[in-house]
């Protein structure tokens, strides 16, 4: 599932990248119950993890969230979704 969120707290798509790398951390992903590597790359950040993978791609007004999860991880979509809208709304 894709979202896209607006920036509000931020002018432009290399302060979003910053902010989003600051906040999305292992420890972030634990508060979910899911335990994932953090990588980042040009403008992406990248968390996977057993049963779990998160994309996050910065465009020049917006950034987009994907979010695929494993089998088991699937009853929880909706509390994992909030809670990653909630956190990037908070820091973009």
């Amino acid at each position: 599932m894709n979202v896209k969120i607006p920036y509000k707290n931020v002018s432009n798509k290399e302060d979003a990248f910053n902010a989003v790398k600051a906040a999305v951390t292992p420890e972030l992903l634990a508060k979910w119950q899911v335990s994932a590597d953090v990588t980042y790359g040009d403008y992406t950040v990248n968390a996977k993890g057993k049963g779990f993978n998160l994309n996050v791609d910065f465009h020049d007004d917006y950034c987009e969230v994907s979010v695929d999860l494993g089998f088991l991880l699937k009853p929880f979509k909706g509390k994992i979704l909030e809670g990653v809208q909630k956190q990037f709304n908070r820091v973009v």
